[in-house]
């Protein structure tokens, strides 16, 4: 048996964000891997296989665990169109400096039966783990009185880059009436 490092405190904020998303969670261990967690996860749309390790090198071990235990779950059971939205989600704490490497990107690519999701350097708080699991996650409420105009965002963005306010209103204001940039 491969000896892997588990993140038990990142798996247990994992379990907590997912919890308040209104995902479903049941923690057990892996076959082969008596001490180390994992998390099955399962929302309105997905159903996820969550481990963490501490390395890249700990995740390219609990891979292969994590998604023959998901594949042997979905295969039993009757999910109807979630089961083409099951992914494999792998945490790590460190590795950072990793992220878009030759292993990473192979793991990131195999779809073989499950979809996977690798983040790296990934830190053991609700943010960091939110942020990390955000595909998954609902989009945040719209603050109050509403989101602000594309248009009026778009005259400050081109002001931020050096067109003047009043070029760029122009110019935002006349494609709002005629769908058509003119004179720019």
């Amino acid at each position: 048996m491969t000896p892997v490092s588990a993140d038990p405190l990142l798996l247990s904020v994992v379990r907590r964000v997912l919890s308040q998303q209104n995902f479903r969670v049941q923690e057990t261990r892996l076959d082969g891997l008596d001490d180390v967690a994992w998390l099955l996860a399962e929302s309105e749309s997905f159903v996820l296989g969550v481990a963490a390790g501490q390395t890249l090198d700990d995740l390219l071990v609990l891979e292969g665990y994590v998604a023959a235990a998901l594949g042997e779950l979905i295969q039993d059971s009757e999910l109807g169109a979630k089961r083409w939205d099951s992914y494999v989600v792998l945490l790590a704490s460190s590795g950072k400096d990793q992220r878009g490497s030759p292993e990473v990107v192979r793991l990131q690519y195999n779809t073989r039966s499950l979809r996977r999701l690798v983040a790296l350097g990934t830190a053991a708080h609700e943010d960091a783990v939110a942020a990390a699991l955000a595909t998954f996650l609902p989009l945040p409420h719209p603050p109050p009185g509403g989101l602000p105009s594309a248009f009026d965002e778009l005259v400050a963005q081109l002001v931020i880059n050096g067109i003047p306010e009043d070029r760029a209103a122009s110019v935002v204001g006349d494609y709002r009436s005629t769908g058509a940039i003119h004179g720019a």
